[in-house]
């Protein structure tokens, strides 16, 4: 069987001779193999470049986020340190609050509110998640869970400081005129027959026309002349506490009229029955009489 050969000619710039190259037809497979291969070479070297490139572009950026990520958990580590001991302060505080209220000289004399003893976790955590090592996130939650058992222990002071506030504005903790007691609260001589008698209040030496103010907060259940007396004005509280202001010169209420502490009720007199001008001033409880001063601040 013959070779088989490619004949190449090749013409030289500018000149008329010709020049011819054979090349076996075989050499020609190879050399086109190899610029096969080489192409698939050249490509696939490419491909892996590029993937190799798009490889580093992702690791950077995955590098880049991943300080990012420490950065946020280092200050998120940090704030929530903060937010830890700032909880840690209001719940000293909600405590201090606590024991000034049911500590402080009026509760002592008139007695504790009744706080409700209530608590416990709004999170129902399970044994494992309590025994495992703290993370940011569990902090987190922990923070979540202690931030609303704070918030529900502060409304709960507030609506006691409220109701502590409440009952001292309807509790006659005032002096309703400015005067030099005349009189004391218990037995003593009836200034008119001289017999032993139970004086049911106190009477308050003062001039005449000297404004007479409501001792607590309330309600006017009567405000006219009523036998010794004279001009009485009667003052509900609440919770069993009235209060009676006799011997007014002139009224400054009507009955049924809300009033608060400090409002003027009336004017020092002398009617009824009175040797001069001064107020008699009772505070009842159940309607029973008791000592004015028990309701006073202590020194006054």
């Amino acid at each position: 069987m013959a070779k088989r050969f490619y004949t190449f000619i090749i013409v030289p710039n500018a000149s008329s001779e010709l020049h011819k190259l054979r090349v076996p037809a075989i050499v020609m497979y190879v050399l086109a193999a190899m610029g096969l291969i080489s192409f698939l070479v050249v490509a696939g070297l490419g491909f892996s470049y590029a993937k190799m490139a798009f490889t580093v572009a992702d690791y950077t950026q995955i590098e880049t986020e991943n300080t990012q990520l420490k950065v946020e958990k280092r200050n998120l580590e940090v704030s929530t340190a903060k937010l830890t001991s700032k909880i840690s302060d209001l719940e000293a505080l909600s405590d201090r609050l606590i024991n000034l209220i049911g500590n402080d000289a009026w509760t002592k004399r008139f007695g504790k509110l009744n706080m409700p003893a209530v608590g416990g976790s709004k999170i129902d955590y399970s044994t494992a998640d309590l025994l495992e090592p703290s993370t940011t996130k569990a902090n987190v939650e922990l923070l979540k869970d202690r931030t609303v058992e704070l918030e529900s222990d502060l409304k709960l002071l507030e609506q006691v400081a409220v109701r502590r506030d409440g009952i001292i504005r309807a509790t006659p903790t005032i002096w309703p005129v400015t005067g030099r007691i005349s009189s004391h609260y218990g037995n003593r001589m009836d200034p008119f027959t001289g017999d032993r008698e139970l004086h049911m209040g106190v009477d308050i030496a003062s001039l005449y026309g000297t404004v007479v103010r409501a001792p607590a907060d309330g309600a006017v259940i009567f405000a006219q002349r009523k036998a010794a007396y004279g001009n009485l004005v009667i003052l509900d509280h609440g919770n069993g506490l009235t209060t009676r202001l006799g011997h007014l010169a002139r009224f400054a209420v009507r009955s049924g009229q809300k009033i608060r502490k400090g409002d003027i009720i009336g004017h020092v007199g002398t009617t009824g029955r009175s040797t001069a001008p001064h107020l008699h001033y009772e505070v009842r409880f159940n309607d029973h009489a008791v000592n004015p001063r028990t309701y006073l601040p202590q020194g006054d």
